[in-house]
């Protein structure tokens, strides 16, 4: 406060002195400042308005220190006569080295910052002492608006060297008042409750703690103003009028009373459309664009559509600045309303330049190849918001935003500036990790999806566990050719032991090598084609499971006898894929199909054949997209080709666990193997004195046993229904995300047949006392839960808290799961 009372001081003596200060009439020599620190000496001159060889008197002397006053840049100016020269003495003002705020948490640092600035006072400006004392009154307006009654803000200026000074403001905040009640007056058509029900704040409810519907905001009171209006405007009530917005206190300041005074009207029809204006296409293309035609009644809501859906056809065009605007006449008598759709297309404008911002590590050709604006081609707005989406789309970015700009000095160019905020494309792990299903695990990775800037994707991972041990190496090139094919190769091992993954108990190496040509048919599309080649060997224990049985016979060894096969596997696949999704990491909106054919050829030792067809929905349900509806499912069958009878066990489809069906283990949903045992019974011996003779009896006797390992199946439908909500105490989610779910779905044997085993009896080794019909198409499990998905910086994160909906008593189950490598 020292050096606000010093500030005033100062500008109260030179006030005095403007009015005593006498100076006789002399011509000015030359012209000496003392007192400058920050201001150069140039600046200064430029603002003086005396020059050497003028003349300065008791009249012109005011008028000088006026000026200087008006820089803003002084607290003190005095005029001295030093001989024929003329002396001006100064005081800076200091400037604003810093400012610190504390004890905000309500509001933003960033917001409270923006309304200092409209005061004038910002990091880097000169302090102004009158300015000063708004601070507090501007602070205050933004916690008032947003129902913080009880605040306390202090100031207090710490001085620097160099004539800096340091500002820091502390707030104490108090609590929030809440809305205690809403008054309607005028509304005769719809209810009160009706009407309420359409705004965002609320008296409150059980979940106001969490959601904070009932705060008082001014922000949000105007939107809930704005919704009325529409919600009557959109209905035909064209002279609606809320002409009254009372906000009262209690005594406390603790409850806010609001009271909305309205003026219904009455419901307006239309009488007639006219579209006027400099038309570049036929009249008809923007006439078919408006919902409404006459005796329709009047809706505000379409004719905000049809302005923007002639827009949106004018900037295809080129015409990216048109104005639509729909002027309607009322006839009170008819109640009927003449539309006027004003249309002014404005200068057809082309791109000058296509601008990006925020690529530090993303080299800007590739941000350009994704773009669909060209340089001298028209401005098209559809264009660019195509070209916003593809970067958007893109792995390693997190956000876009697209400006355009008219070029100045020009009448018909414009240029489009892209801004791009990068994700965090690298990830790199290692160590140890603990993993429900697959126990202690040892990893090391290293991937980028924005591989040196390229915009290639890149991974070298290794992993051991109870069950897998396997090293894979990944490259994709986004762009293989010039006209945007797109090349993945990939070299894999793997050591697999099924017996610990809850599968038949056996082990299969593999070493692969495969590569998928990608070709674009559209923005969105693109078709595959490409081939695997896999040298695997088998190992099975002697075992009595049929199918494994059945397996080695088919590659001409005996189960039996031989603990294990060779084969080799060459595949070859072919896919189409359409993805309108607005991103690549969380998306809130669009559609993904997939489909992928993958055929095992007779240059291999199997043939079969798998089809996959993956889908994914994306709906917002809020003008923020920050509550989505979600609807991802799969559905897959396969069967064998040729001399193969069946799909090969080991490439069956399997479901449970995080990314299939929570709730429910790992790969333990579906069919479990089925081992049948022949009975025997011991008789004499034929011939006296050989002892008993083992004899088998028919296969009416024989006894099977379910065992607890699944073995997957040939056919797959998984569907999961998805809420998605914004996550709680974060302001920022955009890396997080939250949701409740209920997953669906099953594993199906289609050739099983449960019949062969009705009249056998159940081994006491069998897991369970029955024999399921695996083979059953209404059988499904289901289940429910809470997700939690963090896009962290080494590699996503997925936790999950489920329960079975409906499941099978020999199902194994599981509450929580947490996964790595996996997001939605």
């Amino acid at each position: 406060m020292h050096l606000i009372r010093k500030t005033v001081t100062a500008l109260v003596l030179a006030g005095l002195f403007t009015k005593a200060q006498a100076i006789e009439p002399f011509v000015v020599k030359d012209i000496q400042v003392e007192g400058l620190q920050r201001v150069s000496l140039g600046t200064f001159f430029t603002d003086l308005p005396i020059r050497v060889g003028e003349t300065i008197d008791d009249a012109r002397a005011p008028s000088v220190i006026r000026a200087v006053y008006r820089t803003g840049n002084f607290d003190f100016v005095k005029l001295e006569k030093d001989g024929d020269d003329l002396k001006v003495i100064v005081v800076e003002r200091p400037i604003i080295s810093d400012i610190l705020l504390e004890g905000n948490k309500v509001l933003k640092t960033e917001q409270l910052e923006d309304a200092m600035k409209n005061a004038g006072i910002a990091k880097g400006e000169v302090l102004d002492s009158f300015v000063l004392d708004k601070i507090e009154q501007e602070i205050s307006n933004q916690y008032y608006s947003n129902g913080h009654y009880h605040l306390t803000v202090e100031k207090k200026l710490v001085e620097l060297s160099r004539n800096r000074v340091q500002l820091r403001i502390n707030i104490k905040e108090g609590g929030s008042a809440r809305i205690k009640e809403f008054n309607l007056i005028g509304n005769n058509v719809y209810s009160d409750q009706e009407l309420i029900s359409q705004f965002d704040l609320s008296t409150g409810g059980f979940f106001s703690f969490f959601t904070d519907d009932n705060k008082y905001s001014s922000t949000t009171l105007e939107k809930d103003l704005e919704t009325l209006a529409s919600y009557y405007k959109d209905r035909g009530y064209l002279k609606f009028a809320v002409n009254l917005t009372d906000i009262s206190l209690s005594e406390d300041t603790e409850d806010v009373y609001i009271t909305i005074g309205m003026s219904e009207g009455e419901i307006y029809n239309i009488s007639e459309i006219d579209i006027l204006g400099d038309f570049t296409l036929d009249e008809s293309v923007f006439r078919n664009l408006i919902p409404l035609k006459s005796g329709d009644v009047y809706s505000a809501a379409a004719m905000t559509f049809a302005e923007e859906q002639i827009k949106q056809v004018l900037g295809l065009y080129g015409y990216a600045f048109a104005e639509v605007n729909t002027i309607p006449e009322v006839d009170e008598d008819t109640a009927e309303a003449k539309l006027t759709v004003l249309i002014e297309p404005g200068e057809r404008f082309y791109v000058d330049s296509v601008n990006f911002k925020g690529n530090v590590t993303t080299d800007e050709n590739v941000l350009r190849r994704e773009t669909r604006v060209q340089e001298g081609a028209a401005l098209s707005s559809a264009l660019v918001e195509r070209s916003k989406l593809l970067l958007q789309r893109q792995p390693f970015i997190e956000e876009v935003k697209v400006d355009t700009v008219r070029k100045e000095g020009t009448t018909d160019r414009a240029d489009v500036n892209f801004e791009v905020k990068e994700r965090n494309a690298a990830q790199i792990s290692g160590g140890l990790g603990y993993n429900d299903f697959y126990g202690l695990s040892i990893n090391g990775e290293l991937s980028h999806k924005n591989f040196l800037g390229s915009g290639d994707s890149a991974a070298i991972s290794i992993s051991t566990n109870k069950a897998v041990k396997s090293a894979n190496i990944n490259y994709t090139d986004n762009y293989f050719t010039q006209s945007g094919i797109a090349l993945s190769t990939s070299v894999n091992y793997s050591e697999t032991d099924y017996g610990k993954l809850n599968l038949i108990a056996q082990s299969l190496d593999t070493v692969a090598l495969g590569s998928t040509l990608y070709f674009p048919v559209g923005e969105f599309s693109n078709v595959s084609a490409g081939a695997r080649i896999s040298q695997n060997n088998l190992t099975s224990p002697v075992t009595s499971s049929q199918r494994v049985i059945d397996f080695f016979e088919l590659l001409g060894a005996n189960a039996r006898t031989d603990s294990e096969v060779e084969f080799d596997i060459f595949s070859v696949n072919t896919g189409y894929r359409y993805n309108s999704l607005n991103r690549a990491v969380f998306p809130n909106k669009g559609v993904d199909h997939s489909f992928r054919l993958e055929v095992g050829t007779e240059v291999g030792d199997l043939e079969f054949y798998k089809a996959t067809y993956d889908f994914g929905y994306y709906f917002p349900l809020s003008s923020r997209s920050d509550w989505i509806f979600s609807w991802r499912g799969s559905l897959a069958y396969g069967d064998g080709l040729g001399d193969t009878p069946s799909l090969p066990y080991f490439t069956n489809f399997y479901a449970g666990g995080s990314d299939s069906l929570r709730g429910f283990e790992g790969n333990t949903v579906g069919p479990r193997d089925i081992q049948r045992f022949r009975t025997s019974i011991s008789v004499p011996g034929t011939v006296p004195g050989t002892g008993n003779t083992t004899v088998y009896l028919p296969e009416e006797f024989d006894s099977v046993a379910v065992s607890r390992y699944s073995i997957g199946g040939n056919a797959k439908a998984i569907n999961t229904f998805e809420l998605i909500f914004p996550t709680p105490f974060l302001e920022d989610s955009s890396n997080v995300r939250t949701s409740v779910f209920v997953d669906a779905g099953n594993v199906w044997d289609t050739e099983f047949d449960s019949d062969r085993f009705n009249n056998l009896s159940i081994s006491p080794n069998s897991a369970i006392t029955t024999v399921p019909d695996f083979g059953d198409p209404s059988n499904f499990r289901a289940s429910y839960g809470l997700s939690l998905q963090w896009y962290s910086p080494f590699a996503p994160l997925q936790f999950s808290l489920s329960r079975p909906l409906k499941s099978e008593p020999f199902d194994d189950t599981e509450t929580f799961t947490f996964t790595i490598g996996k997001t939605f």
